[in-house]
């Protein structure tokens, strides 16, 4: 007999006993912001058979329980979550809802997947260009070959902390262009593929 799995768009404030099969598409570490060796929290998108998506948060007390322990772009199936307003979270997703892990949160790892993954949301760059204003909190997934970029440049945050800066270009296959910026350990990632004398285009997901 097939299990029947909540849906993520489905959820609301009127129950805590959720069970949800899903894939965590993005997975993010919010350091304190005084000392980037603190983890103050972790953040995830859920993304279930249906394509829905909600934001999860793990705060500060069940960090240590959990770190490490959930990866990203891995199936499984969750239960028991305190349901929060989105308003009073950062919005990443358009689900009215986020959600919190909780003591009672379980988290068991899918060995074969029921569905495939399907991590990436595009957006069309025409699309990103002609939009009149872009929430700033919202995950967007962009792909393009990158054609320019600048040099990194050392940077330091408003709360006094050193990061890196890189500004890139990317095309689509229509010729469309858009620049891209990215922080921290993110150009880290990208400069190796930037060398001079590569041969293969580059194509990046941002």
């Amino acid at each position: 007999m097939t299990k029947v799995f909540d849906k993520l768009m489905d959820v609301n404030a009127r129950k805590l006993d959720w069970n949800f099969q899903v894939y965590i598409v993005h997975l993010w570490e919010v350091p304190n912001i005084f000392n980037i060796n603190d983890i103050n929290g972790i953040e995830m998108v859920l993304q279930d058979i249906q394509g829905g998506r909600i934001q999860a948060s793990i705060t500060k007390p069940l960090v240590k329980k959990w770190r490490g322990k959930i990866l990203e772009f891995k199936m499984y199936i969750m239960t028991h979550f305190i349901v929060v307003d989105k308003k009073e979270k950062t919005r990443t997703t358009n689900n009215k809802w986020s959600i919190n892990f909780s003591h009672r949160t379980t988290v068991q790892p899918v060995v074969k997947p029921s569905y495939p993954l399907k991590a990436f949301c595009f957006k069309p760059i025409p699309e990103l260009l002609a939009a009149e204003k872009l929430e700033d909190s919202v995950l967007i997934d962009v792909i393009g070959e990158v054609i320019g970029k600048e040099d990194p440049r050392q940077l330091i945050t408003s709360k006094g902390r050193e990061t890196k800066r890189l500004a890139v270009i990317l095309e689509d296959l229509e010729n469309n262009s858009i620049g891209c910026v990215l922080f921290g350990h993110m150009v880290d990632q990208i400069l190796p593929y930037l060398e001079e004398g590569r041969v293969e285009p580059l194509i990046d997901i941002a």
